[in-house]
């Protein structure tokens, strides 16, 4: 067999049993009927343990979720932590490309309720997330900000639409489960969105590793 057909995530993850049966739990807990919900699973390891292996054992299950569930990553670099927000770009970058593959309704849905919601500040995620311009069939539209305008009403904007955004992607795939590895090399920026994710009551059904 060539290394290009090698199936490793066939392999089965040794001497991880009672940790991958608490994860699975973790998303079967988020998934019971009634109870939505968000969770928080942290995986501490030395390089090498099997971490995002681990993590990946969660991804056939919310693959197989009828209604249609998401499991995404993003990695975190330790040569890449000055540039803001990679790994959550990288996530939901790929999100974004899997709403594309489910087809033009669905992207169309998505649309309507990001320009209802946002309006011209659906540039400011689209900066960010530049696969997002494929759902949003988005050309090089700006948000109308003026020259006063704070970095802090800018952030604020930005946070607003960035919760927008989730809670819109959250409600077409359910459960999202959003796995970011080497946590230890985020920016200030993403662990700020991360805060910020967690703490929005209204974004549910959503499992962060």
């Amino acid at each position: 067999m060539t290394i290009n057909k090698l199936r490793f995530h066939l392999v089965h993850l040794l001497g991880r049993d009672e940790e991958v049966k608490n994860l699975s739990a973790c998303l079967e807990r988020m998934m019971q009927p009634g109870r939505q919900t968000k969770e928080l699973v942290m995986i501490s390891g030395y390089s090498g343990t099997g971490k995002t292996t681990l993590a990946s054992t969660l991804q056939t299950k919310v693959n197989s979720v009828k209604e249609g569930g998401a499991f995404v990553t993003g990695k975190f670099d330790q040569f890449r932590s000055g540039e803001p927000l990679s790994a959550i770009s990288q996530a939901f970058g790929e999100l974004c490309r899997m709403t594309v593959k489910k087809g033009a309704t669905l992207c169309k849905e998505i649309e309507d309720v990001l320009r209802a919601e946002l309006k011209s500040e659906v540039y400011l995620l689209s900066q960010i997330i530049p696969d997002l311009k494929k759902v949003i069939n988005q050309d090089t539209e700006h948000a109308k900000t003026s020259d006063d305008t704070t970095s802090d009403a800018r952030q604020a904007q930005f946070n607003y639409a960035f919760r927008v955004f989730v809670r819109t992607m959250s409600s077409h795939f359910s459960p999202l489960v959003l796995c970011l590895d080497d946590l230890q090399w985020a920016d200030v920026s993403s662990l700020d969105i991360i805060e910020l994710l967690l703490a929005d009551v209204q974004n549910k059904c959503s499992l962060m590793i």
